[in-house]
């Protein structure tokens, strides 16, 4: 019973919509009117402010991580057997993704993978961000980064042979994608926002 709930309290958890909370708190900008109208941490970062930007993605890792942590460290495990720690990972995804709390609109995904991934495996994680970066620097678009770098987990998962990571990182990979459809067609259009930083 308690991995059941554990599922429900980490789709809750990735609900939450830190952007949209704090964007009003703090700033008075409800993110979802703004730019992209996407309430996840680029959105954020480009109109609320690199402070509260941060933060934002700062907590959407956390949320996403959480779980996974736990689950993994085998805090749970007094309550019998657990679903596999990742499985915790997608249920916040998928919160953050389809949130209940925004009438199951969300984000895109990325930085709850981030919390996801790291806390899993801060090795893996790490491989990542050198993806990320490099396809960030050679591409100058944010989505294409996340893109690519959500691809490569279930490849380094069937590389590593931990075929748990290949299979959920896939189910992962295919939301991030399904999320960027329209920065796809933006890409394509010549309107995608490129960054100038790198």
């Amino acid at each position: 019973m308690v991995k059941f709930i554990l599922i429900l309290f980490a789709y809750i958890l990735g609900a939450i919509p830190f952007s949209v909370i704090l964007g009003k708190a703090i700033k008075g900008i409800d993110v979802r009117t703004v730019g992209s109208k996407n309430p996840g941490g680029t959105n954020s970062l480009r109109f609320l402010g690199k402070t509260v930007g941060f933060t934002i993605v700062f907590l959407d890792i956390i949320k996403g991580g959480l779980v996974v942590f736990l689950v993994h460290q085998g805090v749970f495990d007094q309550y019998g057997e657990m679903f596999h720690p990742l499985v915790y990972g997608l249920a916040s995804g998928i919160g953050h993704v389809f949130s209940v709390f925004i009438k199951f609109k969300g984000g895109k995904m990325v930085a709850t993978s981030v919390g996801m991934v790291l806390a899993y495996n801060p090795l893996v994680a790490g491989i990542m961000l050198i993806v990320f970066l490099t396809t960030l620097k050679l591409s100058k678009y944010v989505s294409m980064g996340s893109t690519v770098t959500a691809i490569s987990l279930p490849i380094i998962g069937l590389i590593i042979q931990d075929y748990n990571m290949a299979l959920y990182g896939l189910i992962g990979a295919l939301l991030v994608i399904y999320r960027h459809q329209e920065n796809y067609r933006k890409i394509k259009a010549g309107t995608e926002s490129r960054i100038s930083w790198m």
